[in-house]
């Protein structure tokens, strides 16, 4: 495998082939069947080289994984680089609390489409059983080292979100025994059975006789350690996605390893895809600081469609964990409609700190009788692309196309999806009308909704339906519009 992204990545290579990975997995699932283990954390390597500098490249990657747990570490023959989402053990005035993760869903594009994929890792019955078997695993080794009864699991199936999956948790918390000292605690619950397996001992066993190699840091764990007025105080976490840079020359050598935790309904071939889909967390290129934007028309004091900008730039909000506080995106259009007069486009913008910015813009009446000129883009909308799904500043694709449209004259573009279905335009929703009924364009292969669109589902005006440019071509009527200029009448471009 080759490549080079913008973090400073060249030549990844993974350690293992898939034959063999599969082969491994089998080998698992033979002595999940005898009743050795009842799951297993299969794993292996990769390796590449990084012409960039760690730190920065440090930097990069909290901008993909914002983690509670992150750690750049210098050692002696090179640097770890751990921002691992996953707490081992936290120690503090004489409780200890254990959060393992097992359990996970790939999220969705739209929010609808995300919290239907949390909904299903929360019901699934195979993502449940495994995250109570490691919780009960967890209880008993804490309980090797607590009080009598003190042990106790605080949440069950808890879901948190990183940045492409949704993961499932539980707590495990108890008062530690009397002077339990550090080592007893390492000794005791190292390894995190939520990257081995249970029973811990002999599931560890078999991984090493099926991996045959030393993990490293991979799984391992990178902790603090305090004494507080003679109280221990330690958080430690459980070392995945975590890398290993040796210097070689010029560059470094970095060591970046992947598992999947194998039970006998695991689809080797599946697991094998999901190892390679968590390198995304390496090679996925680098998105730069971005604002989620809402477009307000305001008149004669109030705001269009208001409840339902707020509502979007909300599940927006969630979708890509900004903090979204209703009252202050309040409180910053109140502070233009007490001084504004007149007909305005309002821009409303939410920073991932959960700051709010409005501007605001002169909006001219246009002529209700004109037609809009559309031409078809020469682009298709990237389906997988999150930023398709919702309306924010990283809107190049969208300004590509206008640029486009207007060197043939037209004034918008009409986009379509990967599989040729008809999308949007680029700044206005499509209706079209056929048979007697109004339709507008599904948009679930990307393309952001509107909210004059929303307003006209809501009240049954118009229907969703998956359309081609001959569904648009051969409509008795076509109209264009989103909720500063309202609809408008188009023109379409004859289709080359």
């Amino acid at each position: 495998m080759q490549l080079l992204d913008s973090a400073g990545i060249e030549e990844l290579s993974l350690g293992i082939s898939e034959e063999a990975y599969i082969s491994q997995i089998k080998t698992a699932q033979s002595h999940l069947q005898e009743g050795d283990s009842y799951e297993l954390n299969i794993s292996f390597d990769t390796n590449f080289k990084l012409d960039a500098d760690p730190f920065l490249f440090f930097q990069k990657l909290k901008r993909k994984q914002k983690t509670k747990y992150s750690v750049y570490f210098p050692l002696e023959d090179g640097i770890l680089l751990s921002l691992s989402p996953e707490l081992f053990w936290s120690v503090r005035n004489g409780k200890i609390t254990a959060k393992p993760m097992k359990g996970t869903a790939q999220r969705g594009l739209s929010l609808k489409e995300d919290l239907k994929q949390r909904d299903r890792l929360q019901a699934s019955e195979k993502e449940r059983a495994e995250n109570v078997m490691i919780t009960d695993l967890f209880r008993n080794d804490l309980g090797k080292i607590s009080k009598i009864g003190t042990v106790s699991v605080t949440s069950l199936f808890e879901t948190e979100t990183l940045d492409s999956i949704w993961q499932m948790t539980s707590e495990i918390e108890s008062e530690l025994l009397p002077d339990t000292s550090f080592s007893k605690i390492v000794t005791t619950l190292f390894p995190s059975g939520s990257v081995t397996g249970a029973p811990k001992i002999r599931s560890t066993e078999i991984i090493k006789n099926i991996e045959k190699r030393k993990r490293g840091i991979y799984t391992g764990s990178l902790f603090t350690l305090e004494n507080k007025n003679g109280t221990l105080e330690s958080i430690a976490n459980v070392s995945i996605r975590t890398i290993h840079l040796t210097k070689d020359t010029n560059v470094y050598i970095g060591n970046y390893s992947v598992g999947s935790g194998i039970t006998v309904l695991s689809d080797p071939e599946m697991e094998y895809k999901e190892c390679l889909s968590k390198l995304s967390f390496l090679t996925k290129e680098d998105i730069p600081d971005f604002e989620i934007l809402e477009t307000i028309r305001f008149f004669n004091g109030r705001f269009k469609f208001l409840q339902l900008h707020l509502k979007r730039m909300e599940q927006s909000a969630h979708r890509f964990g900004y903090p979204f506080d209703p009252a202050k995106a309040t409180e910053s259009l109140d502070s233009i409609a007490h001084v504004a007069s007149g007909l305005l486009r309002v821009r409303l913008l939410l920073n991932a700190k959960g700051e709010f910015k409005a501007e605001t813009y002169a909006l001219t009446r246009t002529d209700k009788r004109r037609k809009v000129n559309l031409s078809w883009g020469t682009k298709k909308i990237p389906t997988s692309n999150l930023f398709f799904y919702h309306k924010t500043t990283i809107r190049e694709f969208y300004t590509d196309s206008l640029n486009e449209a207007q060197v043939l004259g037209c004034e918008d573009s009409i986009l379509l999806a990967e599989d040729g279905t008809v999308s949007e335009t680029c700044v206005r929703n499509l209706f079209f009308k056929k048979n007697k009924q109004w339709f507008t364009p599904s948009l679930k292969l990307g393309g952001l909704a509107g909210t004059l669109r929303e307003k006209f589902i809501s009240k049954g005006w118009v229907k969703v339906m998956d359309c081609f440019p001959e569904d648009l071509i051969g409509s008795d009527y076509v109209l264009a519009g989103n909720s500063l200029r309202g609809l408008e009448r188009v023109k379409i471009r004859p289709l080359e």
